[in-house]
């Protein structure tokens, strides 16, 4: 063995004493950071390189739809390292294919290796591990020297007991939060769908509505919705282009006429046809809808959109997958009108036949009005009948034999649902909770009573889905998050009672209320409850955060807006909150940030409720609750002509004051507590309570960030905790130190800053003032005064508390 080798290998055997704990130690740091994957996987590398003294280091890992390892991080090589590599090419795809370890001491007498460009003898030695995971192989990665090196027993076994654990958690982690975040995707999409369909709208507006959701979420240039009509022709439904270049829906109806004739998806990554002042290749994705086996519409996706500059790629499985998962409700919805305009006609021409139509209508009505994606179907005594997959999965049924389970076993409801039965009273987007072989899950339900002929009630239908990851969610577009009612408010302080009280004997009426209370006082979660405990309740809950919207979009997303109502607005316009929330409560959070112009329509509105949209003259009733809500000092905004005093004076017919946490801190053990638990489902770290000392701490402090401010540092101090209890070094760094004089400190501390901040506010303010003047009043002019473009100039202004000029 040459002297250098031989060297380098008493130096391997030395450190391997230990090189698995440095390994561990180091590879903890890249786990816990906030890296990308191939951040991470760069990072282990470099630990590889460094520890087991080699030249390179390789990862890859293999990508299903080509079955190709792909490489995701490299150390070492120089050159152009091969970026892919077939399954068994070379000796790192051998072991790949092989799923075993294989060492090769010198590479130029193996005729299995492959040289890297550029690298023909750089290299002598190789192992290379497999990435296997039960007999699924997820990538492999190799080590390599430039000179001959025999790898040891013990550096094999822990390249495979410590470095392959380690990049396989990292990629199974990252796998799972990718399936989590398009679980979560699917789901919003599927709530903002049924929320919409739901609305009471017409199939030009609903297949409107689906298009505009479809090609913001699967990221397409263009979307086309076909349904097939009553002589089998495939009609045009609705036409969307995001780009606003003329699409050439010739070619389109080929392919969807071939996917409506066999039922069969299309995926193209490279579709010719006219798009734009050309005709080149573009990805194309087309499904069917399918309604009881039988081909209603299609949906047709153009060109993916990626970000500047990244390579452009072809629509994918996933893509496919949450197409498919809504096609159901846009079939179900083609359906429907098409159905109802049958029965209608059936009806009037065959009288006859009205008992069974009415039947039948009965329960098309009880399957069109069920959007979710658990099913399950009751006798009039209240048994099940019949359930689908779906629901099968949810609760657990391995089999059910029909009449032998009741549904109120099932499903907890007041009133239970057999008393609905008897009523024939039936409910849409309702709460319930149900009894799984898992425990007890909170699901979005509707119940449909079937009536048959005689105005009896001969069964129901039941729809559902889980709400565990739709409750966690924003309230993006058609949101209809509203999870908590009044016995979820946390507190038992008498400042709290009272305000839960008020706020329940608003529920009860239909004034409009305000919610005012500091940032982080939970204003939404009183307004949740106060619509779930008023008739609103079987209604839409949407919020609307008027301090996120710029200003120019306000009006538009209230009131809606018809075609060509402004640049950029859609050819048939969109629907505003205030539509949308039909028969149930819109909550606008932060009502003090809406400009002055738009104040005075929102108060025309509340007097005659009633809108016109954006660009329109044609009035539009409407029929919800709102509520609005504010940290702001609504009447010191009148007094500096902020805010209307006349809408305030609308908006406040009943004012809930939501008390700070510092006004109520005999809540405070009931909030960590509530916290513990949720942070423990989701927290590696086994935390039961806190200490004496932090508790003391915690009640000390003024919280100047409410309930949202506790629930951070009760994360922080889980993540930071070493055993059962948390101690005071867990907290943050600012509430570690305890006393008067430490929250003296700070408050003054607290005071220089504000003072600073309001400073440079004032500064910016009169810098932007003074721009508006040498511009004359011109926006355009202003912004490029101070070298900035005209949207940042709007944002600017608002924060300074300015208002936009009408005119010059």
């Amino acid at each position: 063995m040459p002297l250098g080798v031989c060297r380098i290998w008493i130096t391997a055997m030395h450190n391997g004493l230990d090189s698995e704990n440095r390994i561990w130690r180091e590879a903890q740091k890249l786990l816990t950071s906030h890296l990308t994957l191939v951040q991470k996987l760069q990072g282990i590398a470099e630990v590889v390189v460094r520890q087991f003294l080699v030249d390179s280091c390789a990862i890859y890992l293999l990508e299903g739809h080509s079955d190709e390892l792909v490489i995701q991080a490299c150390i070492g090589q120089t050159g152009s390292p091969k970026g892919r590599l077939h399954m068994g090419q070379g000796i790192t795809g051998l072991a790949a294919a092989e799923k075993k370890t294989i060492q090769v001491v010198k590479m130029s007498a193996d005729p299995r290796a492959v040289l890297l460009e550029n690298q023909e003898g750089a290299y002598q030695s190789i192992v290379a591990v497999p990435l296997v995971e039960g007999d699924r192989i997820h990538g492999v990665f190799n080590l390599q020297s430039a000179s001959e090196r025999q790898f040891s027993t013990d550096e094999i076994e822990v390249l495979d007991q410590v470095v392959k654990p380690i990049i396989l958690n990292q990629f199974t982690r990252a796998q799972s939060a990718e399936i989590k975040q398009r679980r979560t995707n699917e789901l919003r999409v599927l709530n903002e769908l049924g929320q919409g369909i739901n609305s009471g709208l017409g199939l030009d507006e609903t297949l409107e509505l689906i298009a505009d959701q479809a090609i913001e979420t699967v990221q397409a240039n263009a979307v086309v919705i076909r349904f097939v009509a009553e002589d089998g022709a495939l009609a045009l439904g609705t036409v969307a282009v995001k780009s606003g270049i003329e699409l050439d829906l010739q070619s389109e109806k080929k392919f969807a006429q071939y996917v409506a004739d066999f039922g069969e998806p299309i995926l193209s990554d490279c579709t010719r046809m006219k798009w734009g002042p050309g005709s080149f290749g573009i990805s194309l994705v087309c499904i069917p809808l399918v309604l009881n086996d039988r081909v209603v519409g299609t949906v047709t996706l153009l060109d993916k959109i990626v970000p500047a500059g990244a390579v452009k790629k072809p629509f994918d499985v996933d893509d496919l997958n949450l197409l498919f998962a809504i096609s159901s409700q846009v079939a179900t919805k083609i359906e429907e009108f098409r159905l109802t305009n049958r029965l209608g006609e059936s009806v009037r021409n065959e009288k006859r036949q009205e008992a069974e139509l009415g039947k039948l209508y009965s329960h098309s009505q009880a399957l069109f009005e069920s959007i979710s994606d658990g099913l399950v179907a009751l006798d009039s005594r209240g048994f099940i009948s019949e359930v689908n997959a779906i629901a099968k999965g949810i609760f657990g049924f391995e089999r059910l034999i029909p009449g032998e389970i009741k549904i109120d076993e099932l499903v907890e409801d007041k009133p239970s649902l057999t008393e609905r039965l008897g009523s024939g009273e039936g409910f849409s987007h309702r709460e319930v909770r149900l009894t799984t072989t898992s425990g007890q899950v909170a699901a979005l339900a509707n119940f449909q009573p079937i009536v048959d002929a005689e105005d009896k009630v001969s069964g129901a239908v039941m729809t559902f889905r889980e709400m565990g990851e739709v409750s966690s969610m924003g309230n993006g577009g058609l949101g209809v998050r509203r999870t908590f009612s009044f016995a979820d408010l946390i507190g038992k302080s008498s400042l709290i009672e009272k305000t839960r009280e008020l706020a329940r004997i608003a529920a009860g009426t239909d004034s409009n209320i305000l919610i005012q209370g500091e940032t982080g006082t939970g204003k939404e979660v009183f307004a949740q409850a106060i619509h779930n405990a008023s008739r609103f309740s079987k209604g839409p809950f949407l919020a609307v955060n008027c301090a996120a919207l710029p200003w120019d979009l306000i009006e538009s997303e209230l009131f809606g807006y018809v075609g060509g109502a402004f640049t950029g607005a859609r050819t048939k316009g969109s629907l505003g909150k205030f539509e949308l929330a039909r028969g149930g409560t819109l909550f606008l959070d932060e009502i003090g940030e809406i400009p002055l112009d738009v104040q005075v329509k929102l108060l025309r509105v509340l007097q005659e409720r009633a809108i016109v949209r954006v660009g329109g003259d044609r009035t539009i009733p409407i029929d919800c609750r709102l509520v609005a809500a504010t940290n702001r000092d609504l009447s010191q905004a009148v007094q500096e002509q902020k805010f209307r005093r006349d809408l305030l004076y609308r908006l406040n017919v009943i004012t809930v004051e939501v008390p700070p946490l510092r006004e109520r801190k005999e809540d405070i053990p009931l909030f960590i507590g509530q916290f513990l638990k949720s942070w423990a489902a989701k927290s590696s770290n086994v935390v039961q309570d806190v200490s004496n000392s932090v508790l003391a701490v915690l009640l000390e402090y003024e919280w100047p960030g409410n309930v949202r401010e506790l629930e951070n540092v009760i994360e922080h101090s889980i993540a930071m905790a070493k055993g059962p209890l948390i101690e005071k070094e867990n907290l943050p760094v600012h509430m570690q130190a305890t006393g008067v004089r430490v929250d003296k400190t700070l408050k003054v501390e607290v005071n220089l800053f504000e003072k600073a901040q309001e400073d440079y506010e004032n500064s910016v303010r009169r810098l932007y003032l003074e721009a508006l003047r040498l511009g004359q009043g011109d926006v355009p002019k202003a912004a490029q005064i101070l070298g900035v473009s005209r949207a940042t100039f709007y944002r600017k202004i608002k924060k300074a508390g300015l208002s936009p000029p009408s005119q010059k």
